[in-house]
C-alpha cells in the first residue's frame, strides 16, 4: 500500500461521484421504503458504495480469483437491482444471495475446523455441514450489515473499528496475524473515504454497498482465522461481528412474535429507535442528529472491541463478551421502545 494507491482511491471516488451525480444516476430512491425513507436527509445522495468498492477492488487487487472477482461482480448488481427497486421482492434476493455465497465458499475453499466445542467440531468435519456453516453465516452477516445501514456512518463506521481492531491485533503481536495486509489496507481507506462523504450525508451504501463490504470483510476473517486457529479463538470473529449479525437475527425474531410480515421494512431497528430518542434533544436537534447517532453507536462498539483484541485467544472471555453484548442491546431495546414506541 502506497501514496499510489491513495490517489487511485481518491480519483475513483471523486470520478465516480461527480459522473453519477451530473447524470443523477443511482439517486436513492426512498419512495418505496420504510427503511430507506428513515432519517433522509435533504441532500439527494448517490448510492455509491457497491460500484465505488467493486471497482477499487477489481483495479487495485488484481489477484483474486476469477470466482471471487465474479461473485464480488454478481453481488453488487443485485445489490443494484435492489436498490433500484427492480428487485423488490426479499425472498428471490435471499435465494440468489445464498447460490452465489455457496459456490463462492465452495468454489474459494473456505472452511473452519475448530469451534472450540468437540460436538460442534464433529458437525463441522462433515464437509457439506461445514460448507452449510460458512454459507449462513455470511449470508447473515450481508444482511444485518443491510439491516444496521440506515442512519450516516454507522455500517462504515463499524467496519472501519472492525478493520483497526485487526491491525491492532497485529501490532501487538509483531506482525504475524494478518494474511494479505494489502487487501486490508486497502478496503480500510477506501472505506475511511467513504465514511467522510457518508458521514455528510452525501453518499449511501445502499445494498450494493452493505452486501458487498461485508461479504469482503466476512471472507477475509474466516480465511484469517483459518490460518491462525493457534492463536485465536472463532469467537473473536464473533465479537467483531456480533451487531450486524445479532440485528439479524433479534430483528427476525421480534417480527415473529408480533406476526409482522417478514419481507416488509420496518422503523423499529435499535439504531433507528436510538436516533427516534436523540434527533428532539435540544443540543443536538439542529445538529445533524443522524450522523450523531451513527457515531455514537461506533462509539458504543469500541470498548468491547478492544477488550476482544486483547483476549483474542481467550474463547472464556471472548463468549461473555458476546453475551454482554447481547444482554445489553436487549435491555437498550427494551428502555428505547418503551420511550419511543410506548409514546404511539
Amino acid at each position: 500500500m502506497n501514496y499510489y494507491s491513495l490517489l487511485i482511491i481518491t480519483i475513483i471516488f471523486l470520478s465516480l461521484y461527480f459522473f453519477l451525480s451530473r447524470f443523477s444516476i443511482l439517486r436513492e430512491d426512498t419512495n418505496y421504503s420504510i427503511h430507506k425513507k428513515f432519517g433522509k436527509n435533504n441532500k439527494n445522495p448517490i448510492v455509491l458504495g457497491g460500484i465505488y468498492f467493486l471497482i477499487v477492488i477489481l483495479i487495485l487487487i488484481p489477484n483474486l480469483s476469477i470466482i471471487y472477482k465474479s461473485i464480488l461482480i454478481l453481488i453488487t448488481v443485485l445489490g443494484i437491482l435492489s436498490d433500484k427497486n427492480i428487485l423488490p421482492n426479499p425472498k428471490i434476493r435471499l435465494l440468489i444471495q445464498i447460490c452465489l455465497i455457496f459456490y463462492l465458499v465452495y468454489g474459494e475453499g473456505l472452511n473452519i475446523n475448530d469451534l472450540k466445542v468437540d460436538f460442534l467440531n464433529s458437525l463441522l468435519s462433515i464437509e457439506f455441514l461445514n460448507l452449510a456453516f460458512l454459507v449462513f453465516c455470511l449470508v447473515i452477516l450481508m444482511n444485518g450489515s443491510n439491516f444496521i445501514d440506515g442512519l450516516n456512518g454507522l455500517l462504515s463506521g463499524y467496519y472501519l473499528i472492525v478493520i483497526m481492531s485487526l491491525f491492532i491485533l497485529d501490532y501487538h503481536n509483531d506482525g504475524i496475524f494478518l494474511n494479505d495486509k494489502i487487501f486490508l489496507k486497502i478496503i480500510f481507506f477506501s472505506l475511511l473515504l467513504f465514511f467522510i462523504f457518508n458521514l455528510l450525508g452525501y453518499v449511501y451504501l445502499g445494498d450494493s454497498g452493505s452486501y458487498l463490504i461485508s461479504l469482503l470483510i466476512g471472507v477475509y476473517l474466516i480465511k484469517f482465522y483459518s490460518l491462525n486457529p493457534n492463536y485465536s479463538s472463532p469467537y473473536y470473529i464473533a465479537c467483531l461481528l456480533w451487531y450486524p449479525a445479532f440485528e439479524n437475527f433479534y430483528s427476525i425474531s421480534r417480527r415473529i412474535l408480533i406476526k409482522q410480515n417478514l419481507s416488509k421494512p420496518d422503523n423499529q431497528h435499535l439504531h433507528q429507535l436510538f436516533f427516534l430518542f436523540l434527533k428532539d434533544n435540544r443540543l443536538i436537534k439542529n445538529k445533524n442528529p443522524n450522523s450523531i447517532s451513527g457515531i455514537l453507536i461506533v462509539i458504543l462498539n469500541i470498548p468491547s472491541m478492544v477488550i476482544s483484541t486483547l483476549y483474542a485467544s481467550h474463547t472464556k472471555i471472548l463468549v461473555m463478551i458476546i453475551l454482554s453484548n447481547i444482554l445489553l442491546y436487549c435491555l437498550c431495546y427494551y428502555i428505547l421502545s418503551q420511550k419511543i414506541l410506548g409514546k404511539k
